[in-house]
């Protein structure tokens, strides 16, 4: 009946797997657990591979690297049941009957997510930009996020059924870091399949140092503008550049950036960023970007 699918990539899930397999045998119908490597370092696969031991546990391992997108289309099609849960490698169990809550809610629903929380404290101040943003802009209630169901849609934790999911598929053509899922989101707004939020979070444990998540922020602006005709009305820093834009205010907030990029990394890569000043060098990349034609 289930199929909880996990994708991949330099990250050590076999705890995760040990856990939900534990959780598995409670339930009284039966349970698949599909993990794709998308083709990952060896080292950081050779425990994962232990996950073969275990039953109704398959650790596949591609031999090259196909891509956010297609990786989760993959899985899709190598499950066998009709219920898709798909979990991100770098979570981490909160509750103990996080598989119950999802079967007692899907009745009447075709998708459904779960929500996402940070672990206190946080582990270490190298890790503080990641951190104190992922809990201001994405740990929500299932209140909180049923108010923008589309907008608030994650593929980090979610179950769908498999012929809806199969309808839709995450956009292959998304290369790249990021956004895939909020196109996702987008499709199924359009082919009016509600979304119905609860609160069954996964902890985000997979935390990328300062740098690296300034680095990888900047990836998913320039993913953001590529496919801005895709994304518009659904991502609010597109939405926030739109209206700069009307104003003609982009060659100024470009210039701005470029003079205090310098002062604004010393800042966001400190011990406690500033999440204002992390919002203006986004909006300020992007203008940036743009104004220099990025393609």
């Amino acid at each position: 009946m289930l199929s909880i699918l996990i994708p991949t990539y330099n990250y050590e899930c076999l705890g995760l797997v040990e856990e939900l397999h534990r959780q598995a045998q409670t339930l009284s119908f039966p349970v698949e657990i599909l993990i794709a490597d998308d083709a990952s370092k060896e080292e950081m696969k050779r425990n994962n591979r232990k996950i073969n031991r275990l039953n109704n546990c398959m650790f596949i391992e591609l031999k090259e690297n196909i891509g956010r997108a297609r990786i989760r289309n993959f899985l899709s099609e190598k499950a066998q049941y009709d219920l898709l849960l798909f979990i991100d490698s770098d979570a981490g169990l909160v509750s103990n009957d996080f598989l119950q809550k999802y079967v007692s809610a899907i009745h009447g629903n075709d998708v459904i997510c779960g929500g996402l929380l940070y672990d206190r404290p946080i582990p270490s101040k190298q890790f503080s930009l990641r951190y104190y943003y992922g809990i201001s802009a994405e740990e929500h209630s299932a209140k909180e996020r049923n108010v923008h169901p589309y907008t608030k849609f994650s593929s980090f934790n979610f179950l769908i059924r498999k012929r809806i999911f199969q309808k839709i598929l995450f956009d292959e053509s998304f290369s790249g870091y990021g956004h895939e899922d909020t196109a996702f989101g987008i499709e199924l707004e359009k082919r009016k399949i509600k979304i119905n939020h609860i609160d069954n979070p996964l902890f985000h444990l997979g935390l990328e140092k300062n740098d690296a998540f300034l680095h990888k922020t900047e990836m998913g602006i320039e993913n953001l503008y590529r496919y801005s005709d895709k994304l518009n009305g659904y991502v609010r820093l597109l939405s926030t550049f739109n209206k700069v834009k009307k104003y003609r205010l982009q060659v100024l907030l470009s210039f701005i950036f470029k003079k205090t990029r310098e002062l604004m990394k010393k800042e966001l890569l400190s011990n406690h960023p500033s999440m204002k000043i992390f919002a203006f060098y986004k909006l300020g990349y992007l203008c940036y970007i743009s104004n220099k034609q990025f393609k």
